[in-house]
């Protein structure tokens, strides 16, 4: 079968390249050990229920659109291993497993890391976000853990692919610090950046200033992962109608203003771009891309402003953008995949754009929240730790994904390299976290 990509799905095409991989990143951890043998078999056996999870784009060079051909047959195993000796080997793992995206050009277009470590092992999904976003890989993961059933034979190959190189009886993957996985039969392609919806505002938005540590042209993202403790202790927010959302957006205004006045920069208007779920189409054609909204949440934080009355417009803001509703990507973002052009010519246009147009257009950064979700099980063991992550394209440089699960608030920084290195994420994070302490606490809400 044959089907046109969405409009979200072929913009994403567009601003994916090899120095900024357009990705999304779910992670879990599970106390005890996980067989790769009976993950391979569960992956195998959901690609093979879901056909259009097994799709690749066909060529499309001088073509006006992007196309998915599926299901197409499976030309790589999606599962590779590795070990880890401590924390910031894990760390390394994850960087390397991250730094490309899956091609679209082969099937199925995303990848399971298996990481085992003394700290217990962990599962992670790096998918290509032309064909998933953050709800569908949760969906995925979760018929993943449904169907592993470890102790058995499961050793037939994935979704049709040979037991040959790549298949189900490879050696694990050997890895470089720094390096994407060598998998065999794929390549890494060349891909880029993108921008969100905002709101109808005009205005230019604020920059992450780089940090000390940050090298200018640098490639690849990082990914700084935290736990927050303060979520037992929202009864204050909620008792002046805050959600979670609104504290993630409020401490992430007041931690960039915060971090750009001590670089010397201004407190200029910050805008977040903060993705709505479309319960209208989730679910309805089966497909599994990109099926929210993106909006922009827009405010100035001049030195004094109280958390409290910020987070109040936050709230308002976002209210709004919940029952508001609109289109799934901005007006220009709408005529550009309109322009009857080959999309070779559509994504020089948009590159050209974000290079001239991306400071001035662009939103400051994005707040993406899977909201609270069940643990999820892989035999008897509950992985009740999980992380999730999205793309962090510049002039962004960096994204704020978070997931609430087994009692506990888990957020995941993902940053460009040219705007933070790992010591700057830390010391952003800590900065954040105690802006999110700040708003949980009965002074900052009920001022």
């Amino acid at each position: 079968m044959i089907e046109r990509f969405a409009l979200a799905d072929e913009l994403t095409c567009y601003y994916d390249r090899s120095s900024e991989p357009a990705n999304v990143h779910l992670e879990v951890r599970v106390p005890g050990l996980l067989d790769p043998a009976a993950i391979r078999a569960a992956v195998s056996a959901v690609l093979t229920s879901q056909p259009r999870i097994m799709a690749r784009r066909r060529p499309a060079t001088w073509q006006r659109d992007y196309h998915w051909e599926f299901p197409a047959p499976a030309t790589t195993d999606p599962v590779v291993t590795t070990d880890y000796a401590d924390q910031d080997g894990l760390d390394r793992q994850r960087d390397a497993f991250l730094s490309w995206s899956p091609p679209l050009d082969v099937a199925p277009p995303l990848r399971f890391l298996v990481a085992s470590g003394p700290g217990g092992d962990c599962l992670i999904l790096n998918a290509h976000h032309a064909a998933f976003d953050g709800l569908s890989c949760l969906r995925l993961l979760r018929e993943v853990a449904g169907l592993y059933q470890p102790g058995r034979n499961n050793a037939q190959p994935v979704a049709g692919v040979s037991s040959a190189p790549g298949g189900s009886d490879a050696e694990p993957v050997p890895r470089t610090a720094g390096a994407a996985p060598v998998v065999p039969g794929v390549q890494r392609g060349d891909h880029p950046a993108g921008r969100s919806a905002t709101a109808g505002r005009t205005w230019p938005a604020a920059r992450i200033a780089p940090g000390r540590g940050g090298t200018p042209g640098r490639p690849g993202y990082g990914a700084y992962l935290m736990t927050w403790g303060g979520l037992a202790v929202s009864r204050p927010p909620r008792a002046a109608g805050l959600r979670v959302n609104d504290l993630l957006i409020t401490a992430l205004m007041l931690t960039i203003s915060d971090w750009n006045e001590a670089r010397g920069g201004s407190r200029d208007q910050i805008k977040i771009t903060m993705p709505v779920g479309d319960k209208a189409q989730a679910g309805s054609d089966g497909r599994w891309a990109n099926l929210s909204r993106l909006t922009t949440v827009a405010a100035r934080v001049p030195a004094g402003t109280l958390p409290g009355e910020l987070a109040a417009d936050v709230a308002r803001q976002t209210r709004a953008a919940k029952d508001r509703p609109g289109p799934q990507l901005d007006l220009a973002s709408r005529v550009l995949a309109a322009v009857p052009m080959p999309v070779t010519v559509k994504n020089l246009l948009l590159r050209s754009a974000l290079r001239f147009a991306g400071p001035l257009l662009c939103d400051t950064s994005l707040v993406s929240n899977l909201g609270v979700v069940p643990a999820l099980t892989f035999g008897t063991m509950a992985a009740a730790e999980a992380w999730f992550s999205t793309s962090a394209h510049m002039p962004r440089g960096l994204s704020l994904g978070a997931v609430t699960a087994g009692g506990a608030l888990r957020l995941t920084f993902r940053y460009r390299r040219a705007l933070m290195s790992g010591a700057d994420a830390a010391e952003f994070g800590g900065r954040y976290l105690k802006a999110l302490d700040q708003l949980a606490g009965q002074e900052a809400v009920g001022r």
